[in-house]
């Protein structure tokens, strides 16, 4: 898709504040831990969150998740600035109106979900800060389009809805580009990792990646946590399995049991109300 199409349409955000005087300080060979420390820390409700997701999506060895320094410790400085930037994007939902809400809850769903998955499964070797992270980012070129033309955005969600068809067929009928060529288009501009890049641009289409197991792995756990909320209806109007077309296959090549699947959505319905409040505060 070439990039001035899409630049037409639509307006790409600037990185959240936040966000980018973490990336920035990360990409300050003096900086230190306690810069990023100080920075998250002057914002409450980005503490609040990060000190919850910290605490309660990661195994933390018995240890209590209470102040910023604690999750240093705990996830290790390259994690928590992962998730810092990650939570910091909500400011992009915001002004979206019920559509955008219902985006970032779908978000919300997907990192959770994505997390279990990739605990579980036993094909790749990928963090789990990085399926947390990969699950709340990967719709987030939905967020953009919606934020732009919030009309023909709605045009896309009523077909979904009513039509059961997948958002980027709609989204290339009503404006051209999918939320996937967005994100990555947003992505590259932000100067995220290729790995995250290449997922948002390829996860309904991850066998497109080749020669790279590891970003292959998260682009399949992200794309497989997304089905899992489709067939529950998590950041829907209502359930939609008929857009999780591909729910064995992703088993298979995650290597995950039937045993595996009860666990892991026992545990998410568990977990997602729980979450849920730790982002949406």
């Amino acid at each position: 898709m070439n990039p001035e199409s899409i630049l037409k349409e639509c307006t790409l955000p600037a990185m959240p504040h936040v966000a980018a005087k973490i990336m920035s300080l990360v990409n300050d060979p003096t900086a230190k831990v306690e810069d990023v420390q100080a920075v998250i820390s002057a914002d409450q409700a980005l503490t609040s969150r990060v000190i919850k997701v910290s605490g309660s999506v990661f195994h933390t060895g018995g240890r209590k998740v209470e102040t910023i320094s604690d999750a240093v410790v705990v996830l290790g400085f390259e994690a928590l600035k992962n998730i810092a930037i990650a939570i910091a994007t909500k400011e992009i939902y915001k002004g979206s109106g019920t559509i955008g809400e219902k985006l970032w809850e779908h978000a919300i769903g997907v990192s959770i979900a994505a997390g279990l998955i990739g605990k579980n499964q036993r094909a790749f070797k990928i963090n789990t800060e990085k399926c947390i992270v990969g699950g709340l980012l990967h719709d987030i070129g939905k967020a953009v389009m919606n934020q732009n033309q919030p009309n023909k955005y709605i045009e896309v969600v009523d077909s979904v809805t009513k039509n059961k068809i997948p958002f980027s067929k709609m989204e290339k009928e009503i404006f051209g580009f999918t939320h996937q060529e967005v994100g990555a288009l947003l992505f590259k501009e932000w100067k995220f990792s290729p790995e995250l890049t290449e997922m948002v641009r390829n996860h309904h289409n991850c066998n497109l990646i080749k020669n790279n197991d590891k970003n292959a792995g998260l682009c399949y756990i992200i794309s497989f946590a997304d089905c899992i909320c489709q067939v529950m209806g998590v950041g829907y109007l209502k359930q939609l399995p008929e857009l999780c077309t591909q729910k064995m296959e992703m088993m298979k090549i995650l290597d995950l049991k039937p045993a595996d699947m009860g666990a892991i959505l026992e545990e998410f319905q568990q977990k997602f109300i729980e979450e849920k409040l730790s982002f949406m505060g």
